[in-house]
């Protein structure tokens, strides 16, 4: 691992003012589904908080992706990974720095997301409310390490956004998925593929579930521990995949 290039990748952040920007859309997302949930009859704190946890979670997780994949290309175009190359650091630890980088952003935005709803509902923050963020934050950790994957292979930048959010889709969907297959045995092969595919692609639709927010994590907790530890080996594999494409790149 090399802190210089945490550091670096961190200055960018700043820089780019990617910060400020998502400072600016928490507080308009929240504003917002205060509004929205004003309008609601009965229990306007309790949609509020719905609004916002969805709202954010989408507005963190599509501002972390944009950041990192055209932070990444643009590094490419204007040599300054050929230039970081040259100096003593391997192309290993070029990669896992970046990773580190981009998941201590991913971290700090999952994080300002549950102060978020604290901020909304301060005498109800509960075990839920906590694993709530944290699922959120590892959810941006997953996003932004497969948008580094897909950014370092890919020359385009709106391609590896489109694929990074398009496999965001279909981890949101995939328990719908599996549910429409499972009723239905008129694909029995499509089903033992979904369900293959789904052992290894992070299950993001059982993380950030907003039920929690309100009623707790409940009989949840297994289920959550297996998809943070599928997340978290999903993780390493996408990032020793984009090591393994920088070590074989010609430059």
């Amino acid at each position: 691992m090399s802190f210089p290039l945490v550091r670096y990748v961190l200055t960018a952040a700043l820089r780019d003012r990617l910060i400020l920007s998502m400072i600016l859309l928490l507080l308009l997302g929240t504003s917002l589904s205060v509004f929205f949930g004003s309008a609601a009859i009965t229990e306007k704190k309790e949609f509020a908080v719905v609004f916002t946890g969805g709202s954010l979670r989408i507005l963190g997780v599509a501002g972390l992706v944009l950041f990192t994949v055209f932070f990444v290309r643009r590094s490419f175009e204007t040599k300054d990974i050929e230039f970081l190359l040259s100096r003593p650091v391997g192309r290993v630890r070029f990669i896992f720095s970046y990773a580190l980088a981009v998941s201590i952003l991913a971290a700090a935005m999952g994080i300002a997301t549950g102060l978020s709803i604290v901020a909304l509902s301060p005498l109800h923050w509960s075990a839920g409310n906590m694993l709530w963020a944290a699922s959120i934050i590892a959810e941006n950790i997953i996003l932004v390490n497969t948008a580094l994957f897909f950014s370092m292979i890919l020359s385009s930048p709106s391609a590896a956004t489109l694929i990074t959010m398009a496999f965001y889709v279909l981890g949101r969907m995939m328990g719908q998925i599996l549910g429409i297959l499972d009723s239905s045995p008129t694909y029995p092969v499509l089903e033992y593929t979904m369900q293959a595919i789904s052992m290894f692609m992070p299950r993001i639709d059982l993380l950030g579930q907003t039920s929690w927010l309100l009623y707790g994590l409940g009989d949840g907790g297994i289920g959550l521990c297996f998809v943070l530890f599928q997340g978290a080996v999903f993780t390493l594999m996408v990032v020793l995949a984009a090591s393994i494409d920088l070590m074989r790149r010609q430059f």
